[in-house]
C-alpha cells in the first residue's frame, strides 16, 4: 500500500476508535464515564492485535486490550459467533483488565460472513458488588471479596440480550440501573464501530481490509524500531516505593531496568516485590499497558496506538510479583497505586539515558476516593467513584500543570453541580493547593483539594491514595512535592486523620477533606525565572514567605 493511502486508512480507523469513545460517552448513564470519561474502545484484527485504539481514552487500556479479546476469542472461536454478539468480561486473571470494575466488551464484525475484525470497549463500572460500594476496598486479602467475577459470556447472541443473565449479573450489583445503561452503551459504541467499519469493507473489500490492516501493524512497527534507533544504548535501573498495602504498611518496591538494544528494547521487573496480602497486586497486562504508555510517549508519541507498535518491545516481570500476581491476589487498587508507581520507575531509569524526554515525578497516584451507601432522597444504592487529580512533573524546559490527571489516567473531574445533583453529597471547597509544587528552575504542578459534606445516614468510604511520606521526586536538583492528605471533621469540630488506604464508614454531617500531591521539580529553585516566581505569588500558588525561602526571591521587595 503506497504512503498516502496507508495514512488514509491508518486516519480512518483511528476516526472509527474515537467514534466508538464518543458513542459510549453520550449513552452512558454513570458519571464515571457521562462525565470523567474512564473508558475506551478499539478495533483489533481477529487474532487480537490492536489496529487502532483511541487516545480519548484511559492509557490503562493499553496493554489490556489484547489478552482481553484473545481470552473472550479463545471461550468463543469466530467460527461460533455470529453478526449481533456481543462478549462481555472482567477477569483480570489470565490476561484481562486491571480490575473487575473494568469490564470490556468484544463484538465480531462480520463481512461476507467471515469475521474481518473485532471492536471492543472497557469502561470502569461504578459498582461490581463485593465487600464495599465501588468493589475497590482495602481490607480484603483476595479476588473473591472486590466483587463479581464475570467469565467470557455472551450478554447478546444475534442481537438478543440475555435476561438471565442479565438478572444473574445485576442481582449482584448496587447500582444496577448504572450498570446495565453503561454496559448498553458499550453495546452501543461496539455497534458504531461494527457500522462504520462495514462502510469501509464495501468500499476496500474484505481482502483490501485485511491487507490494510497488516500494513498498518507493521507500519507501527517500523516507525518504533526507527525511534529505538535514535535512542542511547544500555541498560537503565531504577526503584520507587508504594507505602504499603492497607493491612501492613511495609514498602513496596516496584524494580526496573530498561536495556535499549539496536532495534528492540527489554524491560525487566527483577527485584519487585512479592505480591501483597492486600489489594495492591497487578496482573501482567497492567505491566504491559505501563510499559507501553512509557516507551510510546517518550520515543514518539504521535506513534500509532497498536499492537505493531510494541512488537520490539519485551516485559519480564517474574510471577508471584506486585506487578505479575498469582490468582486468586486481590487486585482492586494495583491500577490506582501500583501501576502509576511503576510508570516513575520506568521514568526515572528513561532519565538516565534521555533526560530531555521525561518529567519529574507526578501526584504518582490516582486518589480514588468511592462513597458509597443509601440516597436518603431516593431509598435506592449510589456511589460515587471518582480519582482527584494532583500536580503534574516539571520537564527540562517548562513547569508542571497544576492539578491534572497524569499518565494512566486520561479522566477529567466530576464537576461540582453533577456531584452534588446526582449524590447525597455538599462540595464545601475545591481547589489547588498553595505550596505543594516540586520547587524548581521549572517548578512541579500543584496539588489539589475537595471538601465533600456527607448528606446520607452513612457512607461506606474508601481512599486509594498514596505519595504521603515518599513524595514525588524532582530531577536535575528540583525539589521534590508536598505529599497527599486526608481527614474527618464531626459536625462538632473534631477532626480526625485517615491513613492513605483504608474503608471505613462516614455519619450524616461528617466532612471529608482530601488533598492530592504535588509533581516534583526540575533543575535548582534559585534559577527560576524572577517573574514567574512573582506570577506564582499573584497567583496564590506559592507563598511569599516560600517564595523567599526556597526561590530566594522576597516578592515584596520591587526588581
Amino acid at each position: 500500500m503506497d504512503a498516502i493511502s496507508l495514512e488514509i486508512m491508518r486516519n480512518a480507523l483511528y476516526s472509527i476508535a474515537d467514534e466508538m469513545t464518543v458513542a459510549l460517552v453520550k449513552t452512558a448513564h454513570s458519571t464515571n464515564i457521562k462525565d470523567r470519561r474512564d473508558c475506551s474502545s478499539a478495533l483489533l484484527t481477529p487474532q487480537g492485535e490492536v489496529v487502532a485504539q483511541t487516545e480519548l481514552g484511559t492509557p490503562l487500556h493499553m496493554g489490556t486490550m489484547p489478552g482481553i479479546v484473545r481470552v473472550a476469542l479463545g471461550a468463543f472461536p469466530p467460527e461460533t459467533l455470529a453478526p449481533g454478539d456481543v462478549i462481555i468480561t472482567n477477569l483480570p486473571y489470565p490476561m484481562g483488565p486491571g480490575h473487575l470494575p473494568d469490564v470490556t466488551a468484544v463484538s465480531p464484525i462480520h463481512a461476507d460472513g467471515e469475521l474481518v475484525a473485532v471492536a471492543a470497549s472497557t469502561a470502569h463500572h461504578v459498582d461490581v458488588g463485593g465487600f464495599a460500594p465501588g468493589s475497590m476496598p482495602f481490607g480484603v486479602s483476595e479476588i473473591y471479596q472486590e466483587g463479581l467475577q464475570i467469565p467470557p459470556v455472551r450478554i447478546l447472541k444475534g442481537g438478543r440480550l440475555d435476561e438471565d443473565l442479565v438478572k444473574l449479573i445485576t442481582q449482584n450489583v448496587r447500582t444496577q440501573g448504572e450498570f446495565m445503561g453503561d454496559l448498553m452503551a458499550q453495546v452501543a459504541a461496539n455497534h458504531v464501530g461494527g457500522r462504520r467499519m462495514g462502510d469501509l469493507v464495501r468500499k476496500h473489500g474484505v481482502a483490501g481490509m485485511r491487507s490494510a490492516m497488516a500494513e498498518l501493524l507493521d507500519y507501527a512497527e517500523r516507525s518504533m524500531r526507527a525511534g529505538i534507533r535514535s535512542l542511547p544504548k544500555g541498560r537503565f535501573t531504577f526503584e520507587d516505593y508504594c507505602e504499603g498495602d492497607g493491612l501492613v504498611d511495609h514498602p513496596i518496591r516496584v524494580r526496573v531496568s530498561v536495556e535499549i538494544r539496536e532495534e528492540d528494547v527489554e524491560v525487566d521487573f527483577e527485584g519487585t516485590s512479592p505480591q501483597t496480602r492486600g489489594p495492591m497486586n497487578a496482573a501482567i497486562t497492567a505491566a504491559y499497558s505501563c510499559v507501553y504508555y512509557v516507551m510510546k510517549a517518550v520515543i514518539d508519541p504521535d506513534l500509532p496506538t497498536s499492537s505493531g507498535a510494541y512488537r520490539p518491545i519485551r516485559v519480564r516481570a517474574p510471577e508471584g510479583t506486585v506487578v505479575n500476581a498469582k490468582f486468586p491476589a486481590a487486585i482492586c487498587n494495583s491500577n490506582i497505586l501500583t501501576d502509576q508507581r511503576v510508570v516513575d520507575a520506568l521514568l526515572g531509569a528513561l532519565y538516565q539515558a534521555i533526560p530531555d524526554r521525561v518529567c519529574a515525578a507526578c501526584s504518582g497516584e490516582m486518589n480514588l476516593v468511592n462513597l458509597g451507601g443509601i440516597d436518603p432522597r431516593t431509598g435506592r444504592y449510589f456511589n460515587s467513584v471518582e480519582t482527584y487529580a494532583g500536580g503534574q512533573g516539571a520537564r527540562h524546559d517548562q513547569d508542571g500543570m497544576d492539578g491534572v490527571h497524569t499518565h494512566l489516567t486520561n479522566t477529567r473531574n466530576a464537576p461540582v453541580e453533577v456531584t452534588e445533583a446526582t449524590y447525597p453529597i455538599r462540595v464545601e471547597g475545591y481547589g489547588l493547593v498553595p505550596d505543594s509544587e516540586g520547587a524548581g528552575r521549572f517548578r512541579g504542578g500543584c496539588g489539589m483539594y475537595r471538601e465533600l459534606t456527607l448528606l446520607s445516614d452513612e457512607t461506606l468510604f474508601s481512599l486509594s491514595a498514596d505519595r504521603r511520606e515518599l513524595r514525588p521526586w524532582g530531577l536535575a536538583g528540583g525539589l521534590e512535592a508536598r505529599g497527599s492528605d486526608c481527614w474527618v471533621e464531626s459536625a462538632g469540630g473534631e477532626r480526625r486523620q485517615l491513613p492513605s488506604k483504608i474503608t471505613t464508614t462516614l455519619r450524616r454531617g461528617e466532612t471529608v477533606t482530601l488533598v492530592t500531591p504535588g509533581g516534583g521539580g526540575w533543575g535548582d529553585p534559585k534559577e527560576r525565572d524572577r517573574e514567574a516566581v512573582r506570577q506564582d505569588v499573584r497567583d496564590g500558588l506559592v507563598s511569599p514567605e516560600r517564595a523567599k525561602a526556597v526561590y530566594g526571591l522576597d516578592p515584596r521587595i520591587p526588581v
